[in-house]
């Protein structure tokens, strides 16, 4: 543990989120989108939380590829969970449930 009480150094975590970084800018839309809609990422002590927002509302392939993206981000080394919240589209505490799960 470093001396600010963290169980992950501050280079690490830099490191962590270089790699994220790396994922969500590589990361193919499902609909031809030139980028995810990504609103916020934050990394504490291997917590991993990205808020994003689908394209397109209700599309349950948006959905899958939510759930595949996080499977990848959870093999990044220095991440050992990940939470996606999904914001701005109808039912959104259900996407983040399903996806979460």
């Amino acid at each position: 543990m470093n001396p600010d009480g963290d169980s992950m150094s501050q280079r690490k975590q830099q490191a962590a989120l270089r790699q994220v970084a790396s994922t969500l800018d590589s990361w193919p839309e499902p609909h031809g989108h030139s980028e995810l809609n990504i609103k916020g990422v934050d990394l504490q002590n291997g917590l991993l939380r990205i808020a994003i927002q689908p394209h397109r509302p209700q599309c349950p392939c948006c959905l899958l590829d939510l759930a595949a993206l996080r499977d990848v981000l959870l093999k990044k080394k220095g991440v050992e969970q990940v939470h996606l919240e999904v914001m701005g589209v109808p039912a959104a505490d259900r996407w983040t449930r399903s996806i979460n799960s």
